[in-house]
């Protein structure tokens, strides 16, 4: 009995470092196909972070190749708009070519998951090229400009910082042509949609939309996008 046991202890922890070999492999060809800069701290005279979410998180990135990779720790930084990403295997920081990368998404435990791609068009008028998070992709899209800018100090700070990163988000509508803000107001969005304003006037009211919520600015944006569908198909 004691030999069968010991046979089967041998076979389970063959199988276990033969599993465990062949990921740590996978990890290491995988992430090869992955190019970019290495990442170096440069922010020595700021107070604050540039990165979106502070820590390292989970997260997502699809490849122009093909590639889907889960499960990177991942940071953006919202000051450069750059995806860095943490390699376990040689503990290096990288900044992984925009250029190779269709998407990614950030997977943070006690927040919403956020989806960023690489905008590429000249409408966008100044953002063209920029990682935008994606709110809500349809015939009109919602998207999010993140960005942390420098707030200079007047006077150098006793730890010898001299500016600090503020953070501010701009929220946008996309339909491919054109780039708009999102309206602060409801009212603004009645006098862009008139053939519907009572029926989006009623949504907003049973839904409690407030413009400053991101799932409530979703949520109407949903909303619209039926309706124009729904005219498109009336007409058609």
């Amino acid at each position: 009995m004691n030999r069968i046991l010991q046979s089967i202890t041998i076979i389970l922890t063959l199988v276990a470092t033969c599993s465990y070999a062949q990921g740590d492999k996978y990890k290491k060809t995988a992430l090869q196909n992955i190019t970019g800069s290495q990442f170096i701290h440069y922010y020595t005279r700021f107070s604050g972070s540039p990165f979106l979410i502070k820590d390292w998180v989970d997260g997502d990135v699809t490849m122009k190749s093909g590639e889907v990779y889960s499960g990177l720790q991942l940071r953006y930084d919202a000051y450069r708009d750059e995806l860095i990403y943490f390699n376990t295997v040689n503990n290096n920081a990288i900044i992984i070519d925009k250029n190779t990368i269709v998407g990614f998404t950030l997977n943070p435990i006690f927040s919403d998951t956020v989806h960023f791609e690489p905008m590429y068009a000249d409408e966008l008028h100044g953002l063209s090229g920029r990682y935008m998070a994606i709110l809500l992709k349809d015939s009109i899209s919602v998207i999010r400009k993140y960005e942390a800018k420098e707030d200079t100090y007047n006077t150098p700070s006793g730890n010898g910082k001299s500016a600090e990163f503020v953070h501010q988000y701009t929220t946008y509508t996309w339909n491919g042509r054109e780039l708009s803000i999102v309206p602060k107001r409801r009212g603004a969005i009645f006098k862009q949609y008139p053939a519907h304003k009572d029926e989006l006037r009623k949504f907003c009211f049973q839904h409690h939309i407030r413009m400053k919520d991101k799932k409530s600015v979703i949520l109407l944006y949903t909303k619209i996008n039926e309706l124009i569908k729904a005219d498109s198909q009336t007409k058609n």
